[in-house]
């Protein structure tokens, strides 16, 4: 809805036509919204792509192990594509929605709006105007949050690959594997090595005393920083709005709200170290580029505060910034200079005003668009074609995980 939401505010730019939508409700709530006639909201893709092309493009935002079965129908109609990322689980699938993108002449982007936030696209023409020369290393770190974490990939359908359909380097830092190959400016990966597990989030590291449930009667309700109870009622603010959507209770009372955590059928409801998730909690990935500059990316979760941070050196320099900070610190060698090098800080706040993604969802959109209108491609354009390589780091990446396991019998 981030995205088709956009047409509300530019109706002159684009308008919604069509909904695809299996649960009735938000299907009527959504076709309400953008007033689309009762004769095309559509329960299936197979519903919608048996009648007539009616639009020029679809916005493909099912769940990762749905892409290539809903992708592949609309593209062989003739439909363009905005497809939310990951382009599909596994590379079978996402080589067979680009060979059909291809064979139909179609434009399939993929949303990874993180390239079109001004902090990585500053640093994008930064290396492009050679600033620190040629790149030797790029080193890159996500922190998750520990709300995000405990709503999303503990207590929520990303924590279960058979559900989301993959494993939580792809559904959570496929944006940042492919801003690496996108710095990397067409220079392709030649080996990958990662390691990880699922460390925080197991059944012996729980409190003394602690319920498989918080709510109605875990001794650790009022004081364990995970407590459904203090995370999603006492502080709804983090990341709340997610768990009351899926529970029909967006405008629930507080006491709607327990009664609803406390019921066993409720997944948000479950204490954090006992749900059986089924992803990892950390991992690391180290990348080696066939010119021999490498990458790392260390993805860590249940941090006290979410955070993206990069560091890039050069020939004849460095970058480096964090994505909250706003800002971005480029040094050069110098040796003229007092300190041997000379740093300037360029300040992408002003910029960065608008979502969470640094106003990436917006600028994505109008990229798209633009794109249909027969404009040439940004450097930021994610273009299925140009988004494959940082999901083949990541699809070998877990290969490599699996293989590098303490245990090969351990379920994570």
């Amino acid at each position: 809805m981030i995205y088709a939401r956009q047409s509300l505010e530019t109706p002159q730019r684009f308008q919604i036509v069509g909904i695809v939508e299996p649960v009735r409700e938000r299907r009527d709530f959504a076709g309400e919204l953008f007033q689309v006639p009762q004769s095309r909201r559509f329960s299936s893709v197979e519903e919608a792509a048996a009648v007539p092309k009616f639009a020029d493009a679809v916005f493909n935002c099912t769940m990762d192990r749905l892409h290539a079965a809903t992708s592949l129908p609309f593209l062989e109609k003739g439909y363009h594509m905005l497809l939310e990322k990951p382009i599909a689980t596994n590379s079978v699938d996402s080589e067979q929605i680009l060979r059909c993108a291809r064979e139909n002449r179609r434009i399939v982007m993929v949303c990874h709006v993180l390239r079109y936030s001004p902090f990585y696209q500053t640093i994008k023409q930064l290396i492009l105007d050679k600033e620190i020369g040629d790149i030797i290393d790029i080193q890159m770190a996500e922190r998750v949050s520990y709300f995000h974490e405990s709503v999303s990939y503990v207590r929520g359908k990303y924590g279960d690959p058979e559900i989301c359909g993959s494993g939580m380097l792809l559904s959570k830092c496929s944006h940042d594997l492919d801003i690496m190959a996108w710095l990397m400016n067409g220079i392709r990966p030649k080996q990958v090595f990662s390691t990880g597990s699922l460390f925080q989030f197991r059944p012996e590291h729980a409190p003394a005393g602690a319920k498989e449930r918080c709510l109605p009667d875990c001794p650790h309700l009022e004081d364990c920083i995970y407590s459904c109870k203090r995370l999603y009622v006492d502080h709804p603010q983090r990341w709340a709005n997610r768990v009351w959507n899926d529970c029909g209770l967006l405008g629930g009372t507080d006491a709607q709200k327990l009664a609803s955590l406390a019921d066993e059928s409720n997944q948000y409801g479950r204490c954090v170290y006992h749900t059986g998730m089924k992803v990892v909690d950390h991992q690391s990935v180290l990348v080696q580029f066939e010119n021999g500059s490498t990458g790392t990316l260390s993805m860590t979760a249940g941090a006290a505060a979410a955070e993206r941070s990069i560091h890039i050196v050069g020939t004849l320099g460095e970058i480096c910034g964090a994505f909250s900070g706003e800002q971005i610190t480029v040094s050069r060698i110098a040796p003229q200079a007092k300190d041997g090098c000379t740093t300037r800080t360029i300040d992408v706040s002003a910029l960065q005003k608008g979502d969470a993604h640094g106003n990436g969802d917006k600028r994505i959109i109008e990229d798209f668009l633009a794109l249909l209108n027969g404009n040439p491609p940004s450097i930021c354009c994610t273009s299925i074609e140009d988004s494959m390589m940082g999901h083949e780091i990541a699809y070998e990446a877990e290969r490599s995980r699996q293989r590098n396991k303490d245990n090969p019998k351990e379920g994570v």
